[in-house]
């Protein structure tokens, strides 16, 4: 996956609750401390999170599915 990819989030984890079959736009792409590839994701449609929406979200690449 690379910037510019839409991805959606796997229903599986522990944020699958809030962002299974979410649709999004990878924006920035990292690497953590240990090694593991992060993105940041703007949502297609604002995100519904503890009482409010979120429209950018960061999680592991590995939460994702790619779809182009």
């Amino acid at each position: 996956m690379k910037i510019g990819d839409i991805v959606m989030f796997k229903p599986e984890g522990r944020y699958a609750k809030w962002f299974a079959g979410e649709i999004g736009i990878i924006k920035n792409i990292s690497v953590s401390k240990n090694g593991e590839k992060h993105c940041r994701v703007e949502w297609l449609q604002p995100v519904p999170y503890y009482g409010k929406f979120t429209s950018i979200s960061d999680f592991p690449l590995k939460c994702f599915d790619g779809a182009k």
